[in-house]
């Protein structure tokens, strides 16, 4: 038996595109569930089973490590670190934080403002903010430079720990992620790049050369042991709960009046090509003037059986209509569902049926030209053939 979530996801929307099914289905993830998706992604830790079903949980979860490295995009795009004469990627890496005030904040920008060699890192948000307000913040300070000369920007927890920086300022020179000069106090490029040179002419190590000014602890606390701490305190079992049960009050039923009569009518989508139609390649598809009917490419071998879900007769009508498709796939539509019975009522339904229910959608709708309930859609002759039926009772 499939759970509730999975038909959640099916009920949220049908659409009928080009005579195939697409399913659109919204993304209500807040920060915290993307939080969940970072941490999951990166530490391989279990999913529960009902968010790992879910598309949008899935997009969400690459969402997630895009939110991560939100803050890089304060980058100008087109330039990128600069690549050594040996082939390397040596950086200059300033870590900063706004324990260290504005003016030497602004300090360290104006020594990474319009070099490609040099990179600001932030832990993370201060206690208490928002990632995009403390982006908006950081995005303030930038924007004091000249358009192109802006310093990169980014917020990089792994790095504060793959360097172990305690403090700011420190200012390390990197190779691909390798640190080979640290110093602590410092924010000045040239004052490292004169000890590497003297350090590398002794033929000493460089590596850490330790504190040569003030520091100030990290305000920012880290991204990820933040996401830690709130996911944590989440509890993911109710959140599903909500979840479902918020699902039928949300959800909108695009209702059809019950037919009074029985009726059939066809719809033929034969059209006439008002021009020329032509490949890329300049190969002629369609000639104008020509008649095309959409259902000589692409048959529709389905029969669609739309009903209200809430009127006992008109199940056990889209029952029988199901029994006698033969070959044909039914596809069930319900324009209405028991709100106050929920999942309870379409699992009966969908048990009585022995296959999945949809919701009618106003798309599907137009595009049938839907009437009255309940109907039955399919393919003859090359046009579609709708069918009412006029029920009794049972209601």
């Amino acid at each position: 038996m499939r759970c509730r979530s999975d038909r959640s996801l099916r009920l949220l929307a049908v659409t009928l595109l080009s005579l195939g099914w697409s399913v659109q289905v919204p993304a209500e993830e807040d920060w915290l569930a993307r939080s969940r998706a970072i941490l999951n992604a990166m530490e391989n830790q279990p999913r529960p089973e009902w968010l790992d079903s879910n598309p949008a949980a899935r997009d969400a979860r690459r969402q997630a490590m895009e939110t991560l490295q939100a803050a890089p995009k304060l980058q100008p795009a087109e330039r990128t670190p600069n690549a050594q004469a040996d082939g390397g990627q040596k950086t200059f890496v300033l870590y900063a934080s706004t324990s260290l005030g504005e003016a030497e904040l602004l300090d360290i920008l104006e020594e990474a403002a319009g070099r490609d060699d040099v990179l600001v890192v932030f832990r993370g948000v201060k206690p208490g903010q928002k990632v995009q307000a403390f982006i908006r913040e950081l995005h303030a300070l930038a924007s004091r430079f000249d358009e192109g000369k802006q310093p990169h920007i980014v917020i990089d927890p792994n790095r504060f720990r793959s360097a172990d920086v305690t403090v700011a300022p420190t200012l390390t020179l990197e190779d691909n992620g390798r640190v080979l000069a640290k110093v602590r106090g410092v924010i000045g490029t040239a004052w490292l790049q004169s000890r590497m040179e003297n350090k590398q002419n002794n033929g000493a190590k460089t590596r850490d050369l330790g504190t040569h000014g003030p520091t100030r602890e990290i305000a920012e606390v880290d991204l990820i042991e933040e996401m830690q701490r709130r996911v944590a305190q989440i509890d993911w079992a109710a959140r599903k709960r909500e979840a479902l049960a918020r699902f039928w009050e949300r959800t909108t039923f695009h209702e059809l009046p019950e037919a009074t009569e029985d009726r059939l009518r066809q719809i033929d989508l034969t059209v006439t090509a008002p021009r020329d139609v032509t490949a890329p390649d300049g190969t002629l598809i369609v000639r104008a003037g020509q008649r095309v009917n959409p259902l000589d490419q692409l048959p529709f071998t389905q029969r669609l059986v739309i009903f209200d879900a809430t009127r006992p007769a008109q199940v056990e009508l889209a029952k029988r209509q199901g029994r006698e498709a033969g070959h044909r796939r039914v596809t069930y539509i319900a324009t209405r569902l028991d709100r106050a019975t929920g999942w309870e009522s379409l699992e009966k339904i969908e048990t009585d049926l022995g296959a999945p229910v949809y919701l009618l959608t106003p798309d599907l709708r137009d595009r049938f030209r839907l009437e009255h309930v309940p109907a039955l859609v399919e393919a003859k002759d090359q046009r579609f053939v709708i069918r009412e039926f006029k029920v009794g009772g049972g209601s």
